[in-house]
């Protein structure tokens, strides 16, 4: 009875929470990862289209400076090196790739004006000491000085010497060997035992409290269609897979992930340093 008591667990723990949010967006399919020189492309699980992640980055200051209050202002921007020495244009080529074009970081924190930048600018006015301004692919973030006219020459010639960003990001992947749920299958199952319905978009829905109860006992008396020696880890990705709303007494699975083998993740993150 093990999975039926953590069912109750993370249904005290759902509870509590918002329903949530849902993609339709199929999972990336990590055994089909490519990586080639500074570049990791992982795509959709039955597509060639997914993001591409970088390695290396360098900073570019842009060439143009805008006066503003007797200052001027100009960007440092983190771009990848693949797009800088036109090794990019070629791997989407030869690996007939649709790039998704997603920054890896959901905001601007994992960058940072460095201390030398922070100490260099310390005496300009605290409104205008520098600061990260998010990304726009493939740039991954920049950073906003402002400098007294006089100094800017010797605070570009600090720029190319020094890197005055830091990134420090960490891409949840999976290793290309992480074995593969196959929803779809057990799907059918609960389809067939009447937990399950198909929904008007082709995914699935039920009731949540079933789902959860139900799925948690097909893993137990089914425990190959949960891949792994511990049925538990398949379940917990299966359920994974649905946005359940538990005041709603809802469990909606969409069509992309209904249709699509999840992998129960070997967690080998990507991680991405520069400065």
């Amino acid at each position: 009875m093990r999975l039926l008591s953590l069912c109750l667990a993370v249904v005290s723990c759902l509870a509590a929470l918002p329903a949530q949010a849902q993609t339709d967006t199929p999972p990336l399919d990590h055994a089909r990862t490519i990586r080639e020189s500074e570049m990791v492309f992982v795509p959709y699980m039955g597509m060639n289209r997914g993001p591409v992640f970088y390695t290396q980055y360098m900073q570019v200051p842009t060439d143009s400076a805008a006066s503003v209050a007797g200052m001027r202002r100009f960007f440092v921007n983190l771009y990848p090196t693949a797009h800088q020495n036109d090794l990019y244009n070629g791997f989407i080529s030869r690996n007939g790739i649709t790039d998704a074009r997603l920054l890896p970081i959901p905001s601007a924190g994992s960058c940072q004006p460095s201390a030398g930048i922070a100490d260099l600018l310390r005496t300009m006015p605290t409104n205008y000491r520098p600061t990260v301004v998010g990304g726009n692919y493939p740039f991954v973030c920049g950073l906003s000085i402002y400098v007294f006219p006089a100094e800017e020459a010797a605070v570009r010639a600090y720029i190319a010497a020094n890197a005055v960003i830091t990134l420090r990001v960490s891409v949840p992947l999976c290793a290309t060997n992480s074995p593969l749920l196959n929803v779809p299958a057990i799907n059918q199952r609960l389809v067939t035992d009447g937990v399950l319905q198909t929904s008007p978009n082709l995914g699935v829905e039920g009731n949540s409290w079933n789902v959860l109860f139900e799925s948690a006992k097909l893993a137990q008396l089914s425990p190959s269609l949960f891949v792994t020696s511990d049925p538990q880890v398949g379940w917990e990705t299966y359920i994974k897979s649905f946005t359940l709303n538990l005041t709603a007494q809802t469990a909606t699975m969409s069509p992309a992930a209904a249709s699509n083998s999840a992998p129960i993740c070997t967690p080998t993150p990507l991680v991405i340093t520069f400065g």
